[in-house]
């Protein structure tokens, strides 16, 4: 198979991946637990290979790399001795001009010719070019974010001092299985390429939900409820349905995902990218325009206030990195104290004006029975506060505590509504602090990545680049998600943390053009 080829089976893989980690619940919604562990064994399988063959390539173009050098010295080594060999020959009276004809002559003749050099420069690498980027090197295991591995290593600990060892066991498994997805998207592809791929399955969910949704609201005219399910009773409440067939009314839809908030995220998600892709010329114009036109769509007809806030974020992160852009490095101190100010200002405006807020949002005073979720956690959560009841990811309803720690209306949810109320129950204060340093020090290294000028030389002359930014814009939606839903720890939110802690760390220690 050319190296074209192979770009082009990776990326088309790369793509599935990100599908289905987006849209995992419609996987299970379409094919139960059966269809979608399918899914996540051809995952897994397709993972490892690439990982394995990206390995291979960067082994042995390092062999080559080592043989070419190797040859070329020898060769330069050789030709000062062939040129004293011809000066001695040529005698003594004509030993000055045989000397020097000879001397040019063998320097010329026995130079070494250089072989074509197919290393990949940087642009190559950044634009994403196809038979370069089947060169890129891979993963540098000693550069990788100790942060993952020292959480994953706690989250696998816990089995010993879990409550519930079984279910600890399947969520760590689980837990390993989406970082490997996670790692196979990080090393094995370029930044174009994960622009390219995760926009390509952005478009098919949204795309598949806009069909899914009209199917309903148009054919059917009834909500619908996933397949190879039986509640056992007439009266489902309405968080089970998978649509409620409200597209024609104004929403709010659930999309393929089956979840408003979700589908809502992958919308901002979705909008973030296109709009780098845009910017970056990266796309055609007209194209791009009109699927930046229906993800902002999606977006409205969720009624998410919690994407809302997300939204709110990102604009907020977009605007001081423009601002950032704009100073030296050495000169940015006021914007800092701004940022502290503005987040001390959010906070205090929350505790101050919380009920006015929530209703702007559309949200009672409870954020929709969120703070009876987070008192029950919390409480759980202060029986065992350091090392926490046990690893187990998204909650399995079939163990204690988890079968009744959040009911409300009918409906057992399945986490804490907080990604680190649910880090603290399950790992303690040591996994939340854990949880913490992985975050944040990806967050750090986005925001250097997106507001300094790259550095490719001596000189810092390069013009900033439009793509920079995306790390910086999806943390912040990530992070502003993770205060009212629990998906950073799982999934789609999982993935791109993992994607984004080592891409950021690659580009801090190697950096390469971005588009």
């Amino acid at each position: 198979m050319s190296a074209v080829q192979s770009r082009l089976v990776i990326r088309l893989f790369a793509t599935f991946v990100w599908f289905t980690v987006l849209a995992g619940q419609f996987c299970r919604n379409l094919g139960g637990w059966w269809g979608f562990g399918a899914i996540a064994v051809i995952v897994v399988i397709g993972s490892i290979i690439g990982l394995n063959t990206q390995r291979h390539k960067a082994c042995r173009r390092a062999t080559d790399n080592a043989a070419t050098a190797a040859a070329t010295a020898t060769r330069l080594n050789a030709a000062p001795a062939n040129a004293s060999a011809v000066s001695s020959h040529a005698g003594t009276e004509a030993s000055v001009p045989v000397h020097a004809d000879g001397a040019a002559a063998v320097s010329t003749t026995a130079a070494p010719t250089p072989a074509q050099d197919d290393t990949p420069t940087d642009r190559d690498i950044a634009r994403g070019n196809t038979y370069q980027a089947a060169l890129a090197p891979a993963l540098n295991w000693r550069k990788f974010p100790k942060t993952i591995t020292a959480f994953l290593l706690l989250t696998t600990l816990s089995i010993a001092w879990s409550y519930y060892p079984g279910a600890s066991a399947l969520g760590v498994t689980l837990q390993l299985i989406t970082t490997l997805a996670a790692l196979f998207l990080a090393v094995t592809l370029t930044w174009p390429e994960l622009l390219r791929t995760l926009a390509g399955a952005l478009r098919w969910v949204l795309a598949l939900s806009l069909v899914f949704e009209l199917f309903v609201a148009v054919v059917i005219r009834n909500p619908v409820l996933p397949f190879f399910v039986d509640y056992g009773t007439d009266d489902v409440p309405g968080a089970f349905y998978w649509s409620r067939g409200l597209l024609l009314n104004g929403g709010p839809i659930e999309g393929i995902v089956a979840n408003r908030n979700l589908l809502g995220f992958i919308a901002l998600t979705a909008i973030i990218v296109f709009i780098v892709q845009l910017r970056a010329r990266l796309v055609k114009r007209g194209a791009g325009l009109v699927w930046l036109g229906l993800a902002v769509g999606m977006l409205l007809l969720t009624r998410s206030a919690t994407v809302t806030v997300s939204l709110v974020a990102v604009v907020a992160a977009l605007l001081f990195a423009l601002w950032a852009r704009r100073l030296h490095d050495q000169r940015r101190r006021p914007l800092y104290l701004v940022a502290a100010a503005s987040v001390l200002a959010v906070a205090a405006a929350l505790a101050l004006f919380s009920s006015q807020l929530f209703g702007l949002l559309g949200r009672s005073e409870d954020l929709t029975g969120r703070f009876d979720i987070w008192a029950s956690v919390t409480n759980l959560a202060q029986e065992r506060p350091v090392f926490g009841w046990g690893w187990v990811s998204y909650w399995v309803p079939w163990v204690e505590p988890f079968n009744d720690l959040a009911v409300r209306k009918g409906v057992t949810y399945l986490q804490a509504h907080n990604a680190w109320l649910d880090v603290w129950l399950q790992l303690g204060i040591v996994g939340v602090i854990l949880f913490a340093a992985l975050v944040f020090s990806t967050l750090w290294r986005a925001w250097f990545l997106a507001v300094d000028r790259p550095r490719l030389g001596i000189e810092d002359t390069e013009p900033f680049a439009v793509s920079a930014l995306l790390p910086l814009l999806l943390l912040a939606a990530l992070i502003a998600q993770s205060v009212a839903e629990s998906r950073l720890l799982i999934e789609s939110g999982w993935v791109i943390l993992i994607v984004l802690a080592v891409v950021t760390k690659r580009q801090q220690h190697a950096p390469r053009p971005m588009p």
